[in-house]
């Protein structure tokens, strides 16, 4: 069996279970590859499996009334998706796509329900976890609703260069997923405009730099910012 219990220790939804609690699941845990521009998932679609990111990244976007797309996340490494596909039935709240060749394992959702059945510690720590998602949610709505767009700029890089970044020398992280100015934008809610302007200004404040087309960004810096809007 391809999946070592190590990867599932990284990532969020399973990193709480001992490497006992994690041996039922690796049986219902199925590799799928996913060359460049392949769509896992269409938003509508009924919800039958959830998944794990392995290599490469998948882009989660939405098309708005007009047929714009809105980016809303991008997944990498170790991320699992859709949330709402454990516990709950319903569909998929979004497209899913690789973005470059990829590979992800996928959890049919009654396979895993039924082994949540037969192991309740396992049970009790990832509903636990899930509780963690959920503040964490409601954070990034309250950012929504009360910061302003250039709170908002900040607080999404630094978020980015936590779940996205490798680190550099000197407090430099360089994100590794491409992003365009368009893509921080329909993340945030706001309009690529504001993004254009606010990552002029921390070029300038040197927080920011673009290199052949990656962003690196200077956490250290961007939380100095963020608090003179305190």
């Amino acid at each position: 069996m391809d999946f070592p219990a190590g990867f599932l220790k990284n990532t969020m939804f399973f990193k709480d279970l001992s490497e006992k609690e994690l041996e039922p699941f690796l049986p219902i845990m199925h590799k799928r590859k996913l060359p460049d521009k392949t769509m896992l998932f269409f938003q509508g679609d009924p919800i039958t499996h959830v998944f794990i990111a392995k290599t490469g990244k998948i882009k989660i976007f939405r098309n708005d009334y007009t047929g714009k797309e809105q980016v809303l996340h991008f997944k990498q490494q170790g991320d699992l998706f859709p949330h709402v596909g454990f516990f709950r039935q319903g569909n998929f709240p979004a497209h899913a796509q690789a973005i470059e060749d990829s590979e992800v394992y996928s959890i049919d959702i009654k396979e895993f329900e039924q082994v949540l059945m037969t192991h309740p510690s396992a049970s009790v720590k990832m509903v636990k976890i899930l509780g963690d998602r959920i503040v964490s949610l409601q954070q990034r709505l309250e950012e929504m609703a009360l910061r302003s767009a250039n709170e908002r700029i900040l607080l999404l890089l630094i978020r980015l260069s936590e779940t996205h970044g490798t680190e550099l020398e000197n407090g430099w992280v360089k994100l590794n997923t491409r992003f365009k100015n368009v893509d921080l934008a329909n993340m945030i809610g706001t309009s690529r405009e504001s993004v254009n302007r606010m990552i002029s200004q921390l070029r300038k404040d040197e927080a920011v730099e673009l290199k052949d087309g990656d962003y690196l960004v200077f956490p250290e810096k961007l939380k100095d910012d963020l608090l003179s809007y305190s």
